[in-house]
């Protein structure tokens, strides 16, 4: 008799326990999800020359504005305000002066490249 009760009270907790996890997991498929509300943190362009007035961003005192998640560097306060008139444009300039930049860097490494292999292979053959 003492089997059965305690036969009884085992499948009687397992019942409990498998009926919590159930609710418990009822709760969680109801449950809303989170959505995400994280920003992305703005990147920075990059641009070293002011693309308002064409002029070289020096100094530690840099002005900059934050536009379609991309930080754009200005020299002064002024054409900061100039450049907050026509965001879009002025950003475009930007990039573009950015990739003109970085398209004129991939061209040198790319000569001094060429000239190392030549000069190597120059040495070779003298040998």
């Amino acid at each position: 008799m003492v089997k059965k009760v305690v036969g009884l009270v085992a499948i009687a907790a397992l019942l409990v326990s498998v009926g919590l996890a159930g609710v418990a997991m009822a709760q969680e498929a109801e449950a809303p999800a989170t959505p995400d509300t994280t920003e992305a943190a703005p990147v920075e362009v990059g641009n070293t020359v002011c693309p308002v007035c064409d002029t070289a961003i020096t100094g530690t005192e840099k002005y900059t504005v934050v536009q379609n998640g991309k930080i754009y560097n200005l020299c002064s306060e002024n054409c900061k305000e100039s450049f907050l008139t026509d965001p879009d444009t002025y950003a475009a300039l930007a990039e573009a002066q950015v990739a003109a930049l970085q398209a004129s860097q991939a061209a040198e490494e790319t000569a001094t490249t060429e000239a190392t292999t030549e000069a190597k292979t120059e040495k070779v053959d003298l040998e």
